[in-house]
């Protein structure tokens, strides 16, 4: 006899189904013994396990100002160095668009819409000024480190043709501004 079958003899799976009062009973007491088809009888235990909890009550947060904000004198005196934020991250956070709809815009009344779109201006031409210093050092970068356009990923080439199209409907919208 081979091992798979002297295995599966010993090893008996079967589908057991209950009733609902089978499941009251078994909830209740814990124990049921019920017959099998064969008419041997089977034990079935129930026990309610207590939620388990792997944090141990809370040390996984003791770590002092682990989610606060951080000030120079909080990072030093917790072993870590104050690092200066790179130029890039300054430029990522100065370029985050406030979230406001064209309602809430027109109906501030802090400024005039002359002094809205005045200010508006200076925005877009600053971050137009960012957006071609971005540009110029990154052509600076291609060409020194002899970067082939074809090398681009595919994500890269279609954000530069998205890039393309935007600016054209932006040079058109200016126009007739």
């Amino acid at each position: 006899m081979s091992l798979n079958k002297k295995l599966d003899d010993m090893i008996n799976e079967h589908v057991v189904t209950f009733t609902k009062d089978e499941m009251a009973l078994l909830h209740n007491k814990g124990k049921l013994v019920k017959k099998d088809e064969d008419g041997k009888d089977h034990t079935y235990l129930y026990n309610e396990i207590d939620e388990a909890n792997v944090t141990g009550g809370g040390e996984a947060y003791n770590t002092p100002r682990a989610f606060g904000k951080k000030e120079d004198k909080d990072v030093e005196v917790a072993g870590y160095k104050k690092v200066k934020e790179s130029t890039f991250m300054k430029l990522a956070k100065e370029t985050l668009l406030s979230e406001i709809n064209y309602k809430e815009y027109k109906k501030d009344e802090t400024s005039s819409s002359k002094q809205k779109v005045n200010r508006s201006i200076r925005e877009i031409n600053s971050r137009l000024y960012k957006i071609e210093r971005i540009v110029n050092q990154n052509i600076k970068l291609k060409t020194e480190d002899g970067v082939d356009s074809n090398k681009y990923w595919k994500s890269t080439r279609a954000n530069l043709q998205k890039i393309s199209e935007k600016m054209v409907r932006l040079s058109e919208r200016l126009r007739k501004f």
